[in-house]
């Protein structure tokens, strides 16, 4: 399934191994400390039309992260 907003998105950090579990909403709904990411944010849009298996990279102000999309679940 694509990514979709509103539905469970598990990435993996390339780089650390570490696995997360976000939901993407809207701007007025975003809560970092509650998994929930803005759409608007770079790890949504660098999601936006990605299927699991997809490697994104995410530029912020240190560099490049690098992530796979490793599921999506509503």
């Amino acid at each position: 399934e694509d990514f979709q907003q509103k539905h469970i998105n598990i990435l993996k950090d390339l780089e650390t191994d570490e696995v997360f579990e976000y939901q993407i909403v809207g701007s007025a709904e975003a809560n970092p400390a509650a998994a929930k990411i803005s759409n608007e944010s770079p790890v949504g849009r660098a999601l936006m039309g990605k299927k699991p298996g997809a490697i994104v990279d995410v530029e912020v102000v240190d560099g490049i992260l690098q992530y796979e999309l490793l599921q999506v679940s509503r």
